[in-house]
């Protein structure tokens, strides 16, 4: 029986060191679990932060995009008005041109029409020193004739 005792001691021994080992196992596990169970709480935190970082970037992204099309959009309005300025600029420009061709016309109608003014002033002034020397011609006594006398001075 001692023999059984001393087995069952050994046994006991043998099983008290595998328990010990299961502990130890079971503690490491049980840290590991713990340690597991921190991560999963810094991951899903981390997590978390992320969706909303993703978030607000998918916002910030939305927004951007619709000023980048407000932005497009009034471009577009802008090149479209500066496209009728233009138009605009040239009517105008052939217009002034035009008036410009038309003052030139007129300029040379106006010059013309002063020499004809001149010429027949002048033509005019010439007419009348004409009939002033006819009236000097005429005799004095009938109006008629001319006269044909001849002066001689002595």
């Amino acid at each position: 029986m001692e023999k059984e005792i001393q087995q069952a001691n050994t046994s006991l021994d043998f099983y008290n060191m595998k328990a010990a080992r299961i502990e130890d196992q079971l503690r490491f596990c049980s840290d590991q679990v713990q340690k597991l169970g921190e991560e999963r709480f810094q991951k899903s935190v981390s997590l978390e932060n992320t969706q909303k970082r993703l978030s607000d970037m998918r916002r910030s992204s939305h927004q951007a995009k619709e000023s980048l099309e407000d932005s497009q959009f009034k471009i577009e309005r802008s090149r479209a008005a500066l496209l009728e300025l233009q138009i605009e600029i040239e009517r105008e420009r052939f217009k002034k041109k035009r008036i410009e061709e038309e003052l030139e016309v007129a300029r040379r109608k106006v010059v013309l029409l002063q020499a004809k003014t001149e010429g027949n002033s002048m033509i005019e002034r010439l007419q009348e020193e004409l009939r002033e020397y006819r009236e000097i011609l005429k005799c004095s006594i009938c109006l008629d004739r001319p006269k044909e006398v001849s002066l001689i001075m002595i």
